[in-house]
C-alpha cells in the first residue's frame, strides 16, 4: 500500500486498519438533531469498540473530539438545487472540520463535482498543503476512485455509490466494486454505505477493505423500528 505523504494523516489511516469506523450523524428534523445526544451516541459506540467517528459539521466534530483522541473524519454535508447530497462543498467547508479537530476530511470526489466552482482536484490539493490534512474521497464508481487517487486522494470510500445519476436508487453494497477498488487501486478503501450487518463488516474485511464504516444500522433507531415494522406487515413473525 503508497504511504500518504502526509504522515498524520498516514498515521490516522494506519490506526483505523481492520476496525470499524461509526457515522453518528442526523438530519434536519431527526429527533436525535441535538449535539448532546449525537455526543452520547458517540461516547456509546466508542465504549463498544469503535475505531473511529465521522462527523458532520464543525460543532459536532469539536463535541465528538471533546470525547475521544480517537480518528475523525470531518465532513460538511449540503444539497444542491435539485436536492443531491455533497460532501464537503468547498474549502471553507473543509476547513471548518479542520479547524474544529477532525483528523480526516471527507470530500466528495464523484464525477459530478467537476464542474463546480471549486472542483475536488483542486480541494484536494488545498486541504492537503493549507490544512495538512489527508482526504478521504466519497466516490460512487471505480472510475471516480481511480481519478481520486491520481488527484492525490488518501483513501477511497463507497459512500456515495447509491446516490448519483449512475447508481441512483441502489441501497444495497457493492460487492463487485468493492472488489475492483481493491484490486485497482494502492490507496486503502473503506467500505461504506448500506452495510446492515455483521456478517457484512466481516465480508468486506475479507475482500480487503481497510476498514468499514457504518451508520444507519447502528445509529438510527428509527431507521432499524421501520425495518422491524415492515416485517410485521410482511407476516414475519420476529423470534427473541
Amino acid at each position: 500500500m503508497a504511504q500518504s505523504p502526509h504522515s498524520s494523516g498516514h498515521s490516522a489511516f494506519e490506526s483505523l486498519r481492520g476496525r470499524l469506523i461509526v457515522s453518528c450523524q442526523a438530519d434536519p428534523g431527526d429527533p436525535l438533531d441535538h449535539i448532546d445526544t449525537l455526543t452520547r451516541i458517540a461516547v456509546s459506540v466508542l465504549r463498544g469498540g469503535a475505531g473511529g467517528l465521522r462527523a458532520e459539521r464543525a460543532e459536532r466534530v469539536a463535541a465528538f473530539r471533546a470525547v475521544t483522541d480517537l480518528p475523525i473524519i470531518g465532513m460538511v454535508k449540503t444539497k444542491d438545487a435539485n436536492g443531491e447530497v455533497y460532501i464537503t462543498p468547498n474549502f471553507e467547508a473543509a476547513r471548518s472540520v479542520s479547524k474544529a479537530g477532525a483528523d480526516i476530511v471527507a470530500l466528495d470526489c464523484t464525477r459530478r463535482r467537476l464542474l463546480e466552482a471549486e472542483p475536488w482536484p483542486e480541494l484536494i490539493h488545498r486541504i492537503h498543503h493549507e490544512l495538512d490534512r489527508p482526504v478521504l474521497a466519497d466516490i460512487a464508481t471505480i472510475e471516480d476512485a481511480i481519478a481520486a487517487e491520481r488527484a492525490g486522494a488518501d483513501a477511497v470510500a463507497t459512500t456515495l455509490y447509491g446516490y448519483t445519476a449512475e447508481t441512483a436508487g441502489i441501497r444495497s453494497i457493492s460487492w463487485p466494486l468493492l472488489e475492483s477498488l481493491v484490486a485497482r487501486l494502492k490507496i486503502p478503501i473503506i467500505a461504506e454505505g448500506h452495510i446492515s450487518q455483521p456478517a457484512d463488516v466481516s465480508r468486506a474485511l475479507d475482500l480487503g477493505a481497510h476498514s468499514v464504516l457504518v451508520g444507519s444500522a447502528i445509529t438510527r433507531p428509527q431507521t432499524l423500528t421501520a425495518c422491524f415494522v415492515e416485517a410485521t406487515r410482511s407476516g414475519i413473525v420476529m423470534r427473541p
